[in-house]
């Protein structure tokens, strides 16, 4: 025996399994009839531990084999993943385990039965092969997964991804608070100190279907004009999963797939294209740029600030933006250390006209205006259709309805096949002005789709608008008047040509206004990108906007190329961006940047990174450092630098970043001879729940509730620096709704006190649900125990041993040795071997004294217990 053991430890250091199971292994090495297959992780201990009470382990002896009793499975039909539920599993004549599927089970899977098969009893058995003709079932017990194979005819036609609205979870009652605090100090030898600061707060409440959510921002500049609190938006919601939609009360956002996205404050329904499989779903704005050294970045959408982060020195890609609405170009500001600004546009909008056959997409709102910092706010409705048939043609149309203000919109969708697709529409619009004269014009749009697989081209969107002199959308009717004095029109802007003069961040470029007798409406947009495939692993992106306005020769226009690649383990990118504002400004701008892995570069993790940039308006700058990642789970991230800039001189710079289990906290310190900065960032979440208060990182529209008792320190798989906390819950963000999310807790962390019944979960949540997932984790001792039957026999290999509750807790291996793991001290377990009476005895933990042995490095103890008679009727 001690040899055998020997030898499974010798496996299990070269990564094969967990050292706790050793002596489990061992018992199991005659019933698998070698070691290297006992080495392999051959047998799951989940299955040692359900609710199997048979002690007849023939069973087990092919891989992946269980015993009878029932077991959580993935199921899988045809190859997809169609639930997650516990499995019975029988011994059959034949003498193999099978999977009992019920016709209940069947059906809610999408399996048609002949009419043959519907006994009345939804819970018996169904032989499926002699059901359906070349249907069968297997399952691997290694790998918790139940496979099912059906012919196509006899199921349930639905669409790849569909997910039984049965699996869908409402999630527990629990209240939320996100925090996003940062800060910045200055100092600069000219102007002295000075010292910024803003936060974003997001809470909510979730009853049953309700998700109540609030948001709100705080900023303070030391420099400026105090602090200021600004409740951005407070709303109420849920989903009507009957009717594929879901309705808000409050503070909402319309849609822009007939008219401009508009933000207000009333009642919105409107379908939700989530709730369908996502091979029917059909964008959030990624911003991209470049930071010379330890920058802040700031975006605005209709001049209100919506994000803002601390990035360190080189290339960055920010695609977590929550915009106001969903179309509407954002405002992108990189404030460096030394207090220069880059500005520019970045186009967003998110057209998605076209729809599969059959799906509807509707929405209604009815509220008031609620656009920017506009003080009229008139009342308004709006509907919208759209319906895709079966020619893949799309039809839409809208009609919207305000004070001084009314527009209809008719247009159509088509599938050009391999010509791509393009949609044509039209907007007519009256308004009535401020001066009292009323417009009409009409809007006319084309877009355009393709990707150009055999040259590795894509073309995301070609889009053109052209507008008459008297069209004017939903938002410019209502700036034209917000923005009317008495005869002339006040447009406000802000400048980036201003230079640093010692108030922080975007406080350094004044408001301007911008006087005119004329409002200038829109008249042509025109909007094209690009992504082109390269060899040599290179790829081409290109993008340009420009928007010219009736009644004057100012225009927008932001023209991007850049070029990304990799040489071996070296990547680069580089870039020219040209920007030109309504008012008069312009800039052009040309960058590089290379990183080189330093170490192997398929386990390297620190990098040399090196930038350099040249704008025409701020010159030129470069930088170079080191940058990585460190800690078992990269929670934290580092990197240190120096570079040099016109104006600004030399400086150096060094930053860092740690995903804690309760908070994520970040640091950076730039200094020079001109000046010094220090940035600081917190963020985290509070989540109350019926099991109490738990802190964690920043909580997501959509999250997991962890709970494993007595699991403390335990880490969440693929989620760095997230732990079970001291109360055994752990918070996990960032799940999909309406569709399938593994949840799975770091089998690494499982010390040999802790046993585990399971270790992951499949959860379906709803939109916003908080979902709790519950994992059976006890601390307790793992024994291999010497013990014989109360006569005095040898208790038979394979015997099983169960605990009060009648889990699983071991299996008796070879001499009768029994290895069982999550006892506590005084716990009576029971061993059965048989049907027949007399057929099993019990091991009272009690009579062991606190320990018999030094508890080695195998993580188990041995100790020597007589097994007692078992007094109990047999079958109680």
């Amino acid at each position: 025996m001690n040899t055998l053991l020997n030898r499974f430890r010798a496996a299990t250091r070269r990564g094969a399994a967990l050292p706790r199971l050793a002596p489990l292994a061992a018992a199991l090495y005659a019933l698998c009839g070698s070691l290297p297959a006992v080495a392999q992780p051959e047998f799951n201990l989940d299955f040692l531990r359900g609710s199997a009470r048979e002690a007849d382990v023939s069973a087990l002896a092919s891989p992946g084999a269980i015993l009878p009793g029932t077991y959580p499975f993935s199921v899988y039909l045809n190859g997809i993943e169609t639930a997650r539920e516990d499995i019975v599993f029988t011994k059959a004549a034949t003498g193999r385990v099978e999977p009992c599927l019920s016709r209940s089970q069947l059906t809610a899977w999408g399996v048609l039965l002949p009419d043959a098969q519907d006994d009345g009893a939804p819970a018996a058995c169904v032989d499926l092969a002699a059901a359906i003709p070349d249907a069968h079932a297997s399952y691997n017990g290694n790998q918790q997964r139940l496979d099912l194979s059906v012919p196509q005819r006899y199921l349930v036609a639905v669409p790849r991804g569909y997910i039984a609205p049965s699996l869908r979870d409402q999630g527990i009652t629990a209240a939320f608070l996100n925090y996003n605090l940062s800060g910045t100090h200055n100092h600069q030898k000219q102007y002295g100190n000075s010292d910024y600061f803003f936060a974003s707060f997001n809470s909510g409440l979730n009853l049953g279907a309700w998700r109540l959510r609030h948001n709100a921002t705080v900023s303070h500049e030391s420099r400026g004009d105090g602090t200021h609190w600004q409740n951005q938006n407070t709303w109420l919601e849920r989903d009507l999963q009957s009717i594929r939609s879901r309705v808000l009360l409050g503070d909402g956002y319309t849609s822009n797939n007939v008219f401009d996205s508009v933000q207000f404050r009333g009642a919105q329904l409107a379908s939700d294209d989530e709730m369908l499989p996502y091979s029917q779903r059909s964008y959030a704005p990624v911003v991209r740029g470049v930071a010379a050294s330890n920058a802040r970045v700031e975006i605005r959408q209709d001049g209100n600030l919506i994000y803002a982060v601390n990035v360190a020195p080189g290339p960055f890609l920010i695609n977590d933006i929550v915009p106001n609405r969903l179309s509407g170009d954002l405002e992108v500001s990189v404030i460096e250390a030394d207090g220069t600004v880059q500005r520019y546009r970045q186009a967003f909008s998110a057209v998605e006209t076209m729809l599969r056959p059959g799906l509807w997409r509707y929405e209604l709102n009815a509220g008031e205006l609620r656009n920017g910092n506009l003080s009229y706010r008139p009342v308004f409705l709006q509907g919208t259709v759209a319906r895709g048939l079966e020619s893949n043609t799309t039809p839409y149309g809208g009609l919207l309805l305000a004070e001084h203000y009314a527009a209809a919109s008719v247009g159509v969708a088509q599938s050009l096949g391999e010509f791509g697709s393009v949609s044509v529409d039209v907007t007519a619009a009256r308004t009535k002005l401020a001066s009292g004269d009323t417009k009409t014009g009409q809007s006319y749009r084309f877009l355009y789709a393709k990707s150009l697989n055999e040259w590795g081209t894509e073309f995301r969107l070609v889009g053109h608008r052209y507008s008459t002199s008297g069209y004017y959308d939903f938002s410019d009717a209502a700036a034209e008047r917000d923005r009317w004095r008495n005869g002339y029109y006040d447009a406000t802007y802000w400048d980036p040509r201003e230079t640093f003069d010692g108030t922080p961040g975007w406080a350094s470029s004044r408001e301007r206004h911008a006087i005119s007798n004329t409002y200038y409406n829109k008249r042509n947009r025109l909007e094209v990108a690009v992504n082109q495939q390269l060899p040599g692993n290179m790829s081409l992106y290109a993008s340009y906007n420009n928007q010219t306005y009736w009644g004057s020769k100012d225009k927008e226009r932001n023209i991007q190329i850049g070029l990304n690649g990799r040489v071996k383990s070296v990547s680069y990118g580089l870039f020219v961006r040209d920007t030109r504002s309504q008012y008069g400004y312009s800039d052009r701008m040309v960058g590089l940047n290379i990183s080189i892995p330093l170490g192997r570069p398929e386990s390297s993790r620190i990098s040399s990174n090196s930038s350099y940039t040249h704008s025409r308006e701020s010159g030129s700058s470069y930088r170079t450092g080191v940058s990585g990642v460190a800690l078992d789970d990269n929670r934290l991230a580092y990197g240190v630098n120096v570079g040099h800039s016109d104006g600004a001189g030399t400086s150096g710079a060094a930053n860092v970043d740690y995903q804690g289990s309760k908070a994520a906290v970040s640091a950076g310190v730039t200094s020079s001879e001109q000046y010094s900065q220090f940035n600081w960032g917190l963020r985290g979440g509070v989540l109350a729940h019926g099991g109490g208060v738990t802190l964690s990182q920043p909580l997501q529209r959509t999250a997991v509730l962890v709970h494993a008792p007595d699991g403390a320190g335990i880490g969440v798989e693929n989620q760095s620096g997230v732990r079970v906390d001291d109360n055994g819950y752990a918070v996990v963000s960032g799940m999909s709704p309406y569709r399938f999310n593994r949840v799975a807790l770091r089998t690494d962390d499982l010390g040999g006190d802790i046993d585990a019944s399971k270790v992951s979960a499949n959860v379906v949540p709803t939109r916003g649900a908080i979902v709790q997932v519950d994992f059976d984790t006890r601390r307790g001792d793992s024994l291999l125990i010497s013990s014989s039957r109360p006569d005095g026999k040898q208790i038979p290999l394979g015997a099983n041993v169960f605990n009060a509750e009648g889990l699983n807790r071991g299996v008796a291996g070879p001499q009768g040795q029994i290895f069982v793991s999550g006892v506590q001290p005084r716990e009576v377990l029971s061993v059965q071997w048989g049907d027949a009476p007399g057929d099993r005895c019990l091991l009272d933990l009690g009579q062991l004294p606190a320990t018999q042995d030094d508890a080695p490095a195998a993580g188990y103890r041995r100790v020597d217990l007589q097994c007692r008679p078992d007094g109990r009727p047999q079958g109680s």
